[in-house]
């Protein structure tokens, strides 16, 4: 395990006192992995677990789908128990750590949880987190077989006590930093040698690959695609084309890249490398907006203010000129998924999906990242990532791959 035992007692000292802040005696926590990283975080952050098979294990009332899904139940005063869906015999069981491991194997794991809360005692309000990737079909008969029980859908409980990395998480994203650096770079430098974007794909996953890592996407796009947005249309975000010179080309790798932590950096650059004077101006227009936001990153500030500032930078390149076909936000926190601490476009009451983080002090120990996208019309977009931890001076930079080519 690349995390000690006691760094989870730690973990879930901090869950519980999040459980008490808002009055929560009981919480139940979802989680999918095997062939997805949906909410691969939650579970995997408290106890080191994941499920492995096809993640295409139906979900039914008759059928488990154990390879997909598990849960942790966490009750104040007590170490959380991990329900799973697997047999004990199929599981390192050392590599886990929690109070207590029950399977539920021979039966559906709702149903199992359903009897777990009977027998236990368990009645009252519950928190659930993971209410959002839980299939109907679990729910429905999760609240059928629990009358007794008030669910309380919650999914930011997790998100404080995340919030703060432990220095082992940070070596985990120094970790993740080195390997994601080399391939965003290795992938860059390809699409502007005019190779296929399949083959800047290639040289990117075979850097995280041989580094011990993992991603979710690599997603690479040139040319008319980069007129309005600049994330690939492509399944698998990459096809077999090249671009041409003078093709803007956009590169973002995203996903669990070290030991589950995520991380998400892009650049974009010119093929062939020759820009026009029109180009370089976007280009360098939008490297400024995020070295803006990143030389805003001090300990105290808000997210609201670093929002402010990244908007009164993007002002001069005429951000607010024309619409703008990119996210509406600056920025945003990472971890072992993406927890939803935003930095907004500008002074706004809240974040872009409604979540009111945006007065919280940053602080050092945060894992941030700073984006920007820019529309010029008759241009093109670009965009740029930056991934770093806020220590007590300001950003350590992640991601090391150059912003300009």
């Amino acid at each position: 395990m690349f995390f000690s035992q006691d760094e989870y007692r730690a973990r879930w000292r901090k869950v519980e006192a999040a459980m008490a802040a808002r009055g929560y005696e009981n919480a139940l926590v979802w989680q999918r992995s095997a062939g997805t990283y949906d909410k691969l975080g939650d579970v995997y952050w408290l106890t080191n677990f994941y499920t492995f098979g096809t993640g295409q294990d139906p979900a039914s009332e008759e059928f488990g789908a154990p390879y997909t899904f598990s849960a942790v139940l966490l009750r104040r005063g007590r170490e959380p128990e991990l329900h799973i869906g697997l047999p004990i015999g199929d599981i390192e069981t050392t590599n886990f750590a929690c109070g207590e491991l029950i399977s539920h194997a021979e039966r559906h794991i709702v149903t199992g949880l359903a009897d777990h809360f009977r027998t236990q005692g368990i009645n009252g309000p519950m928190a659930v987190v993971g209410d959002d990737i839980l299939p109907a079909s679990y729910d429905r008969l999760l609240r059928k077989q629990t009358p007794q029980i008030e669910w309380r859908v919650d999914e930011t409980l997790l998100v404080e006590p995340q919030l703060i990395k432990s220095p082992r998480e940070l070596d985990a994203f120094r970790a993740a930093g080195e390997i994601v650096t080399a391939a965003l770079t290795a992938a860059t430098e390809a699409m502007i040698a005019g190779e296929p974007q399949s083959e800047a794909a290639a040289r990117a996953a075979g850097i995280i690959l041989r580094g011990g890592g993992g991603f979710h996407r690599i997603d690479i796009s040139h040319g008319a695609r980069n007129e309005r947005f600049i994330l690939s249309r492509d399944l698998y975000g990459y096809n077999t084309q090249a671009a041409t010179a003078g093709d803007l080309v956009t590169v973002w790798i995203y996903g669990p890249i070290f030991e589950g932590y995520w991380l998400d950096p892009g650049r974009t650059a010119i093929c062939g490398n020759r820009p026009t004077s029109a180009q370089q101006a976007l280009l360098e227009g939008t490297v400024e907006i995020v070295d803006a936001l990143v030389a805003a990153i001090v300990p105290g500030t808000t997210a609201r203010a670093v929002g402010t500032r990244g908007a009164e930078v993007a002002r001069k390149f005429g951000f607010f000129d024309s619409p703008q076909e990119c996210f509406p936000l600056f920025g945003h926190g990472l971890g072992a998924c993406f927890p939803p601490y935003l930095i907004p476009v500008g002074d706004t009451d809240v974040g872009p999906i409604g979540l009111k983080t945006l007065d919280q002090p940053i602080e050092p120990g945060m894992v941030l990242a700073a984006e920007a996208f820019l529309t010029h019309p008759g241009v093109g977009t670009a965009g740029y990532e930056r991934n770093f931890i806020v220590t007590a001076s300001g950003a350590e930079i992640l991601d090391k791959t150059p912003m300009l080519f």
